[in-house]
């Protein structure tokens, strides 16, 4: 028995208790958990906690719920979920997978529920922001030191999380930097010290990854933080500074693989152009099967019969008496959304897609919600900060397959328990909401942060 196995032994049982008592506590502690990763850590197959700790928060939940939240973002869910139903029914391959990957989101669609259910206080949206940067500081330890001791040539890629992979690793660094930015321009002492102190670790992170889709992604979020600020002469130096960080931390020999994505097929390499292959398959496949789809989790078989070639750094050419044999398996579509249409087909696609519209409606529509000005300036702040990272997913996720990644469909909750959080902030506070209020920007504020 490892040490950390027995760590997690005496742990979990504790985390059960509280999220049995404090149900809000155990969402937080699923995501501790998925960041942490204990499923690495030599333990039996028997031991999920965050299936038991899941299990003791919907306990906990049921015993003290007042109401019930069914929104229009769970009903999608649920369409989705039948959708996915019908796609494995008419799987080309393995119709198993397919159930299983519908099992999974199940399972992610029930925290998403949890999530609505549980957040009832604009704090409870803010730590959920927080959490996912602090809880993912584990990984940002690991990649920082690979990055400091490997040298130029070396990229980061631990195992993190379920991700894991260099480009889901930048992901999730990228996706930090939006609350830090912000609460850098209006946040307390402390949170501007600590976005000083960790954004060059993030940054830092980011270039020890190696990732090119990492870099377009950051290069993106810069500009939208720019955009957004609405202080510009202040979020524009902020984010030159960040870009800045980046330069002077990046070496030559990032440099030089960064340039391959701007490159010519024949200079662009195995690992850039495959992907181009693997996104014109996951097409291909749509066009065969567009209403159902291959079924879930299917592209990965299928894919070497449509690029010609196995899965590993270098191309292994297609044989179909290999299929099946151990070590010669196939990529998967680097793109969340093709690969979505692929295995999916329109049934599953467009609830999926449906989400994504959904969350950036709910980021809007909290804008035109009447608060008194300090709540406006909160408002603002979170729905700029969900926005952006929402925006830094979806950049990634062209270059990785993240359909299953846990922390999308916490954000999914998360953005609709936003949207009920405010609009009861606003029937208890209306009576203190005069024209003023109304008209007046959260950015134009006299107070430049939100220390009061």
């Amino acid at each position: 028995m490892s040490l950390r196995f027995a760590v997690m032994l005496v742990i979990v049982p504790i985390l059960m208790i509280v999220a049995l008592r404090k149900p809000l506590w155990g969402v937080y502690s699923t995501m501790l958990l998925y960041y942490f990763r204990p499923g690495v850590w030599q333990q039996p197959s028997w031991w999920q906690p965050v299936y038991w700790i899941t299990l003791c928060t919907i306990a906990g939940w049921a015993m003290r719920a007042k109401d019930l939240r069914i929104t229009p973002s769970l009903v999608v869910s649920g369409l989705l979920l039948l959708g996915m139903l019908v796609s494995s029914a008419t799987a080309r391959v393995s119709p198993d997978i397919s159930y299983d990957t519908t099992v999974i989101i199940l399972k992610l669609v029930i925290v998403q529920f949890l999530v609505i259910q549980l957040f009832r206080h604009l704090k409870d949206i803010e730590y959920f922001l927080w959490a996912n940067i602090l809880f993912n500081l584990w990984t940002l330890k690991s990649v920082v030191i690979i990055t400091l001791g490997s040298g130029d040539a070396a990229r980061a890629n631990v195992s993190a999380a379920q991700g894991g992979g260099s480009n889901y690793l930048a992901m999730t660094f990228v996706m930090a930097l939006p609350l830090l930015y912000f609460r850098f321009l209006y946040g307390k002492k402390w949170e501007k010290r600590f976005a000083i102190a960790l954004t060059p670790l993030l940054l830092l992170a980011v270039t020890g990854t190696g990732s090119r889709g990492g870099v377009l992604t950051l290069a993106m979020i810069f500009f939208f933080l720019v955009v957004r600020s609405r202080r510009v002469m202040l979020g524009a130096g902020t984010a030159l500074l960040f870009v800045a960080m980046f330069v002077a931390i990046t070496p030559e020999a990032k440099w030089e693989r960064y340039k391959t994505i701007f490159a010519g097929k024949e200079d662009r390499g195995f690992a850039a152009q495959s992907r181009i292959e693997l996104w014109k398959a996951g097409w291909a496949m749509f066009k065969e099967s567009p209403i159902t789809g291959v079924g879930h989790d299917n592209f990965q078989i299928l894919s070497p019969r449509y690029t010609g070639f196995f899965a590993g750094d270098t191309p292994r050419p297609y044989d179909p008496a290999l299929e099946g044999v151990k070590g010669y398996t196939g990529f998967v579509c680097h793109n969340t959304f093709i690969q979505a249409l692929a295995e999916g087909g329109l049934i599953g696609a467009i609830p999926f897609f449906l989400l994504f519209v959904m969350y950036f409606v709910n980021c809007y529509s909290v804008r035109r919600i009447h608060l008194p000005e300090e709540l406006r300036l909160r408002v603002w702040i979170t729905s700029q900060v969900m926005e952006a990272s929402m925006w830094a997913f979806i950049i990634a996720s062209v270059f990785g397959s993240h359909f299953k990644i846990d922390f999308l469909w916490w954000y999914f909750g998360a953005s609709t328990a936003f949207v009920l959080v405010v609009k009861d902030l606003a029937r208890r506070q209306r009576p203190a909401v005069g024209p003023s209020a109304v008209r007046t920007r959260p950015w134009a504020s006299t107070s430049p942060s939100l220390e009061s």
